[in-house]
């Protein structure tokens, strides 16, 4: 498949796309159904992830990232996630760097701060930053929209339509409805999934974004004229996103019944033995098909060659290290 110019660019996730997003459901993918969400499962919601990342590399990753950040609508208040999540676009971008200041005031917070990168910039509807109290307590801060300056800053060669770019604030008020503490669930405003640490929860949809995006790669060399080498690679790359697929909604489906019987995840410990086995395991079987499959992979007339990007910018995440 050939790309236009304007395609190659991949400047902006395409309008058709962030509406099916929208009309999906897909970014609220863990958000309660009172504010139009799907309250979906794990493994619902891993899914959707998957799906999504192997379309597009960078709609994927968006959806990832901003279906992780509204799974935060566990942690609020009723009144602040009212607010927020009952926009049926809503979607938090944000850092977990910490905010250089945060004064108190009535009602709330002034906020300054300046942050290096936030997925789905372009999308958001509020940002969201770490900071620490006058007392000194760690929490997580909700900046409106119209207090955040955007930098246009992103220079890393995968993943160009996913708006990451840097962010700051000056003196941002943020009132107290608006402060969450990340997994201090709120029994009003939470379901299964806000059992789950949101540590243990990063690295489940993590995998699925990268089992989605090498998948992509597969799909989108459909048509191809490949030499056997890269058939075979091609062969062995889809029978270890297949196994690595299925183990990933084993252990989901075996804590999704822990939530639901003991209201506890109690097998956490095995995710992080798969996501970084997957993430070592996919990053040699993508590269063996790069090598093989020659100048093919590296046209970027070619959507191969863009979500192989894609997928090299993601496995270089903290989590798979």
């Amino acid at each position: 498949m050939n790309l236009t110019a304007t395609e190659i660019e991949f400047k902006n996730l395409s309008p058709e796309l962030l509406e099916k997003a929208y009309k999906n459901k897909w970014f609220k993918a863990f958000v309660l159904n009172k504010w139009g969400g799907l309250e979906a499962t794990l493994a619902e919601g891993l899914q959707i992830i998957q799906s999504c990342s192997k379309l597009n590399g960078s709609f994927g990753w968006c959806i990832n990232l901003g279906a992780g950040a509204n799974y935060f609508s566990g942690f609020y208040s009723e009144a602040g996630a009212n607010k927020i999540f009952s926009d049926p676009k809503c979607v938090l971008a944000g850092s977990g760097g910490l905010a250089t200041e945060v004064k108190q005031v009535e009602g709330g917070f002034l906020v300054s701060g300046k942050w290096s990168k936030a997925t789905g910039t372009d999308h958001a509807t509020y940002f969201t930053c770490n900071g620490k109290l006058p007392s000194g307590e760690a929490v997580s801060l909700t900046l409106d929209l119209k207090d955040v300056h955007v930098y246009k800053n992103w220079n890393l060669s995968g993943m160009k339509s996913f708006s990451s770019f840097g962010f700051s604030v000056n003196e941002a008020f943020v009132s107290n409805d608006f402060v969450f503490r990340i997994n201090g669930s709120n029994q009003s405003v939470s379901y299964g999934i806000h059992q789950l640490p949101f540590e243990v929860f990063a690295q489940f949809c993590m995998t699925a974004a990268a089992l989605g995006l090498s998948d992509g790669i597969i799909e989108k060399l459909k048509g191809e004229l490949l030499k056997p080498a890269a058939e075979a690679s091609l062969e062995t790359l889809k029978v270890l996103i297949e196994d690595k697929s299925n183990k990933l909604k084993e252990l989901a489906d075996r804590i999704w019944g822990e939530i639901q019987v003991k209201k506890k995840a109690l097998t956490t410990e095995p995710i992080a033995v798969l996501v970084k086995e997957t993430g070592v395991l996919l990053f040699n079987a993508v590269n063996q098909l790069y090598f093989d499959a020659g100048l093919l992979m590296a046209d970027e007339r070619k959507l191969a060659h863009h979500q192989y990007k894609d997928f090299m910018l993601a496995i270089q995440h903290s989590i798979f290290k």
